[in-house]
């Protein structure tokens, strides 16, 4: 790397993840992940549960716990498992729309345009019609030329 400016941020980023452990690993399992998904459907609170004891998500207070307490913590981590999931079905999408940098296509030699001057005439009286066009074009207009 030689510019110093992607030195500092490749430095930066190598202080921490940008990701949580959970979306590191969806990312990298992707589609083996979708192929459960589309052929089985989804159990979030159950996959919940395998990311929390698996430790790609923290395992919240009342997680294990029994009645409504432990329902609405599992619940929680299901819901955000279910939304990690999205984001990196939408960070996958985003960088599959990203072209792919190819090299700029000339443009087109310009074909010879049709010259407007009738059959025979010479190119001075076509500039001669053209400056009496212009001039009947600025006297309409009030203009001066």
């Amino acid at each position: 790397m030689t510019d110093p400016i992607l030195a500092r941020i490749q430095a930066a980023r190598a202080d921490g993840p940008r990701r949580s452990p959970l979306a590191n690993w969806l990312l990298r399992h992707r589609e083996a992940f979708a192929r459960i998904l589309r052929d089985g459907g989804a159990n979030w609170e159950r996959f919940g549960a395998v990311f929390v004891e698996e430790g790609l998500l923290p395992r919240p207070e009342h997680f294990d716990a029994s009645g409504p307490e432990g329902r609405k913590a599992r619940r929680r981590v299901a819901e955000t498992a279910r939304k990690a999931w999205a984001r990196a079905q939408r960070e996958r999408n985003a960088v599959a729309a990203v072209p792919v940098s190819q090299p700029v296509a000339q443009p087109p030699a310009p074909v010879a345009a049709p010259t407007s001057q009738p059959t025979g005439e010479s190119p001075s009286k076509a500039q001669d019609r053209l400056a009496r066009l212009k001039r009947q074009t600025l006297d309409r207009s009030g203009r001066k030329a």
